[in-house]
């Protein structure tokens, strides 16, 4: 028998107990190909992802830089321009590209603004802000050449495309508007320039900026009608040029609309025949059928009309004319504003010589519904009579104010002569003493007299005349209901000599008088008015005294319900009670007096200073500020004080956040300026190019010469005799256009 064979496993087949457990064997490449296959994808990732991240990372410092400049930080301003770094590589690389590039343009164009910002905002300097505007024109040309973009949204709060002429303007910086005039090519900046130009009270400069202007022929409405009344102030071609950019926009407004829109010309034609009268040239025709706008401004253009016809060669006729066609329409219109029927009730008044007694009588006794009843008599309703005449151009004795008397803008009111004025105010006196008059007539011209003299007296004022205007008050101020008590006649006086720069005498006037028998709001004014006049003397102590004081009386005033005629008004009180709270604001200083009157919030900030200061709404009387019980101008006022007395840092940011919230100055500029000058420390900066920067917006809401007044005063307030000399002589360059009779309209259309 045979043995059986023995299998055999076979090799590797795993049957064999020496290879069952063995792997296979691998190629010894395998392994270092992996790697370096999943380093080679890892690296691509990073290649890919990692110019994504930077520019993301980018992203989040650069903001946080940027947003560092407007917190609270010391001086130095926070370089962001490192930051772009991050998107140096990620701008080379074809899918980061167009974000790197787009991010690192905006880097570089909100730092730019920020240098230029800082220096009128952070740390204010005249120089570092005349230094730091060649970056901003760098920054525009580099987005000029690159995304040609309009906004920037990426880094911060959005903002337009960096134009040096509307960041200049933005800021109020007149230095670099009138160093490059011909550069600016938005017609807002060129009005702007023009307005600069004024504003330094350089007539030259501002006509021969609107030489350039006019000559690159302005196609905007506001800029050729700026241009064109510029122009008017200047010789004999300008002017008839300046004719024919008016006229253009006279008959352009006569015959278009716009998008359904139509703008008035009457203001225009009266610049234009006060440009034609300075020339000796007839006037360009009126519009014989305008089909959009109106010939508004009637009263402005029957004054002038008056004032244009008494100096033709046919004088009497054309005067004669004039009048009558003013006389009618006292007769016959009952909307016309008071102080605009007074101001023609001047005009009639002093160059009409035909006027008798009677009719003189009966226009200052016009009633706004166009009845005249007699003393005594009651009315058809049965309702019992007047009690007295309506003067038809009073002003409250809360208004005699030197800060009041400060012209307000625009042509809205005639413009009549300090003198014609006075004359008018004699005249009346005169009429009122002829014997056919009835008591009640004579009382009317009597109580008309009193009003003129008073208007009288705030224009020679305003034109520097301070004795011819004193001796109205002297003569005729007896007559004037607000001037009865001896404190309200020494209130008008002071006034007179403070607004001509004599505040030694107009301080003795409000200092010496007796206000114990004065009411409420008449001691407010009066005590308001000492403070002011103290302030500007140097008298920082006395002055935050009478500042308490005010404001107690016109707290107390406004207790008193104005229930008579006599009294002041709710508006008025309101006003009076605003000016008195911003002045102690600004005088008092702790530990001694109170800024604040007692019973207001207390002064402290919100954690987010940008969002520390409320709006109020003072561009409107009529606004909530002005009713009883509103809280928006104690939070305001609160807000001010816990600003100023903040540590430098906080206030830095406070500063930026108020540039951020401007347009609300209230009708006390002064104070406000002065107050606002107060959130810079010693060696914090310079105020005048800070409060040029804040006020820049706000100043468009008044009249230059207010301006120019205001901050004089403000500078004298602070003890900067350098600054306040500089406005000064601003304010009497405007005073000397703005009292010129030939160019009275031009320059109240100009905003002077």
């Amino acid at each position: 028998m045979c043995a059986q064979p023995t299998p055999r496993p076979r090799e590797r087949d795993g049957s064999s107990p020496l290879h069952r457990d063995a792997s296979p064997a691998r190629p010894p490449w395998r392994r270092p190909l992996a790697l370096a296959l999943a380093a080679a994808v890892a690296l691509s990732a990073l290649a890919l992802l990692g110019p994504v991240a930077a520019v993301l990372v980018g992203t989040r410092t650069a903001a946080a830089c940027l947003a560092s400049i407007e917190a609270p930080r010391g001086p130095a301003l926070p370089d962001c321009r490192p930051e772009i770094r991050w998107f140096a590589l990620p701008s080379r690389l074809p899918w980061t590209y167009r974000a790197a590039s787009a991010l690192a343009e905006e880097l570089g164009v909100r730092a730019a603004v920020a240098d230029y910002t800082d220096a009128a905002v952070g740390r204010p300097d005249g120089a570092a802000l005349a230094g730091a505007t060649e970056a901003v024109v760098m920054a525009q040309a580099t987005v000029a050449a690159g995304t040609g973009r309009v906004t920037f949204d990426e880094l911060g709060p959005a903002c337009g495309v960096p134009s040096l002429g509307r960041e200049a303007a933005r800021l109020g910086d007149r230095r670099t508007l009138l160093s490059q005039p011909d550069r600016w090519t938005d017609w807002h900046v060129r009005v702007h320039t023009l307005r600069a130009a004024l504003t330094e009270g350089d007539l030259q400069r501002a006509l021969a900026i609107a030489k350039g202007y006019a000559a690159m022929e302005p196609r905007d409405e506001d800029l050729r009608t700026t241009t064109g009344a510029i122009l008017c102030l200047g010789a004999s071609a300008e002017a008839k040029r300046g004719i024919e950019l008016l006229t253009l926009t006279q008959d352009d407004r006569a015959s278009r609309r716009y998008a359904g829109m139509a703008r008035n010309w009457g203001e225009v034609r009266a610049v234009l025949v006060a440009c034609a009268a300075r020339v000796g040239v007839e006037p360009p025709p009126m519009p014989g059928a305008p089909e959009a706008g109106v010939a508004d401004a009637v009263e402005v253009r029957l004054a002038q009309r008056a004032r244009l016809a008494a100096a033709r060669k046919d004088a009497a006729e054309a005067t004669q004319r004039a009048t009558r066609a003013i006389r009618d329409l006292l007769g016959t219109s009952a909307a016309l504003d008071p102080e605009a029927r007074g101001d023609l009730l001047a005009v009639v008044l002093a160059e009409d010589e035909a006027l008798d007694a009677a009719e003189a009588a009966a226009l200052a006794r016009l009633d706004d519904d166009g009845d005249e009843p007699a003393a005594g008599e009651a009315g058809l309703d049965g309702a019992p009579a007047r009690s007295g005449p309506r003067a038809p151009t009073g002003l409250p004795a809360s208004s005699l104010r030197a800060l009041a008397w400060l012209p307000e803008r625009g042509l809205a009111r005639p413009a009549i002569a300090g003198s014609l004025r006075a004359r008018a105010a004699a005249r009346a006196a005169e009429l009122a003493a002829a014997p056919q008059l009835s008591p009640s007539q004579a009382d009317a011209l009597r109580a008309a007299a009193g009003a003129l003299a008073l208007r009288a007296a705030r224009e020679l004022a305003l034109e520097g005349d301070a004795p011819r205007a004193v001796d109205a008050l002297d003569r005729l101020g007896p007559l004037a209901p607000e001037l009865a008590p001896e404190a309200a006649r020494a209130l008008a006086r002071s006034s007179a000599w403070a607004l001509v720069g004599e505040r030694d005498r107009a301080l003795d006037l409000v200092e010496r008088v007796d206000l114990a028998a004065a009411p409420p709001a008449l001691r407010a004014a009066v005590l308001l008015q000492r403070a002011e006049l103290l302030a500007s003397r140097g008298r920082r102590r006395d002055a935050a005294r009478a500042a308490v004081l005010a404001d107690e009386e016109a707290a107390a005033a406004r207790v008193v319900d104005p229930a008579g005629e006599a009294m002041p008004s709710r508006a008025e009180l309101a006003e009076l009670d605003a000016r008195s709270r911003w002045t102690r604001l600004s005088l008092a200083l702790p530990p001694g007096d109170s800024p604040l009157r007692q019973g207001s919030p207390p002064a402290q900030l919100p954690a987010d200073h940008a969002a520390a200061w409320p709006w109020v709404g003072f561009a409107s009387l009529d606004a909530p500020w002005a009713r009883d019980g509103q809280p928006a101008l104690s939070r305001a006022l609160a807000t001010w004080s816990a600003a100023r007395d903040a540590p430098p840092p906080a206030r830095r940011a406070l500063r930026y956040a108020a540039l951020r919230r401007r347009g609300d100055a209230p009708p006390a500029l002064v104070p406000y300026a002065a107050l606002s000058a107060q959130l810079l420390g010693d060696g914090e900066g310079d105020p005048e190019v800070w409060l040029d920067a804040f006020l820049a917006l706000d100043a468009s809401r008044f009249s230059l010469r207010r301006y120019a007044f205001a901050r004089a005063e403000a500078a004298r307030w602070r003890g900067d005799e350098g600054s306040a000399a500089a406005w000064q002589r601003r304010y009497d360059a405007l005073r000397a256009v703005a009292s010129d009779p030939d160019r009275a309209e031009i320059a109240r259309y100009l905003g002077i």
